[in-house]
């Protein structure tokens, strides 16, 4: 009995020290607005409906939290109440902080649709050149917050070595289960490099990534292709989970860092269901006088045969300088590198350049065969790199079989 009245006395003594929390007698002596940059402060206060000397209550303040959000004006609202001074007791502050929606004006604090719409749009160009495609160009209209939060809906349009039009939408979420959810559908027209064939294709898929650390992602992708090859009219289904790393801090110009993907893919091809590994890891190690030396390998392997579209090329800036990209294609392919770099400037340089020297090994074979019996290619060669703000540059001169090939690769874009 003692025992139930103790409980009673310590739950009643807690409310009544809870309610008194929240329920201040004190009144508001200040009230301030943060945040806003075209709605007048005298709006938002009036807006709020609060005003020196109300209570600073709980109430009081969730109640013009309420009001603020039911004005449509404001994307995030939060009211606050603070203590102005350590030395007088109970002297209130009431802070408005605010987050005006996007399109919101001196002239128009109402915006409509449209409006907030086309005040959120981003036009960033497209113009790059891969090797073996040749030169791309275009224009990826973008709008952001348009699927709420922190979310970008994009339109890229494309022409020249690739010719594209599409939508893909991406999300990104603070929760501890998803960080970021994307989706899409484009059409697609290049021509192979290793067959000098029309290919197009017709692409839907959504992809679902978590992030593990502030470096590493786990990925599941799902999607369907519509593949038009060399007259033949094909459906790829594709399903593949992934794990992709990268701890660069300056990403044109890496140094102790390591960065790749590996994903394991089920494949639904015209030729069967195949399961597919694939894997491009790289390695940069800092050395004196600001140079790096980089490690990079890369790995293919399909258990069955995949349709040429599906094949792996080599060749080019991107593996096995020295020789023309797509100069050999499998089901399989495999290869390395190892690069010794030195960039020129600093960091904090808007335009920036290096050197670099290079040896490439790189083999493509058919599914079936061991990557021990594969003929392995090399090249090597020297080269130049260059980064301005969002532009990239590499030219590559390799040398395989006696002879010299120049590569190029350049882009910019989102």
């Amino acid at each position: 009995m003692i025992r139930l009245v103790l409980l009673a006395l310590i739950a009643a003594a807690g409310g009544a020290a809870t309610a008194a929390a929240q329920a201040p007698s004190a009144p508001i002596v200040e009230i301030r607005v943060h945040g806003n940059h075209s709605t007048p402060e005298a709006e938002i206060v009036a807006l709020s409906g609060l005003a020196v000397g109300q209570p600073a209550s709980d109430e009081v303040l969730d109640g013009a939290r309420a009001r603020l959000e039911a004005s449509g004006r404001f994307d995030a609202v939060t009211v606050r109440r603070l203590e102005r001074s350590l030395d007088v007791p109970d002297d209130f502050m009431a802070l408005i902080e605010v987050r005006e929606r996007a399109g919101v004006t001196p002239e128009n604090l109402e915006p409509g649709w449209w409006t907030r719409l086309a005040s959120e749009r981003m036009i960033a160009p497209v113009l790059r050149y891969d090797e073996g495609y040749g030169l791309t160009y275009g224009l990826q209209p973008a709008l952001d917050g348009v699927l709420g939060g922190t979310s970008q809906l994009a339109i890229p349009a494309t022409w020249g070595g690739e010719r594209r039009i599409g939508v893909e939408g991406a999300r990104t979420f603070e929760g501890a289960v998803l960080s970021r959810v994307q989706a899409g559908a484009d059409v697609r027209r290049t021509v192979h490099p290793a067959f000098d064939v029309v290919e197009e294709r017709r692409r839907v898929f959504g992809r679902l990534e978590r992030a593990v650390t502030g470096s590493a992602r786990l990925g599941l992708e799902a999607g369907r292709d519509r593949v038009r090859f060399s007259g033949a009219r094909d459906d790829v289904t594709r399903l593949s989970a992934d794990l992709m790393v990268d701890t660069r801090v300056d990403p044109a110009f890496p140094r102790n860092a390591i960065w790749g993907r590996t994903a394991i893919e089920r494949l639904d091809v015209v030729t069967g269901v195949r399961r597919r590994l694939r894997a491009d890891w790289s390695a940069a190690v800092g050395l004196p006088f600001k140079a790096a030396v980089t490690l990079r390998g890369f790995l293919t392997t399909a258990d069955g045969a995949l349709p040429p579209y599906e094949q792996t090329m080599i060749g080019g800036g991107l593996a096995t300088r020295g020789y023309r990209r797509g100069y050999r294609v499998g089901d399989n392919a495999a290869g390395g590198s190892i690069t010794l770099a030195r960039p020129f400037g600093s960091p904090l340089d808007l335009a920036r350049h290096g050197v670099r020297t290079f040896v490439d090994w790189g083999t493509a074979y058919a599914a079936g065969t061991e990557l021990g019996d594969a003929d392995v290619d090399r090249g090597v060669g020297v080269g130049w790199f260059a980064n301005l703000m969002a532009v990239n540059v590499y030219v590559d001169a390799g040398r395989a079989n006696g002879r010299w090939r120049a590569h190029v690769r350049f882009g910019t874009g989102f």
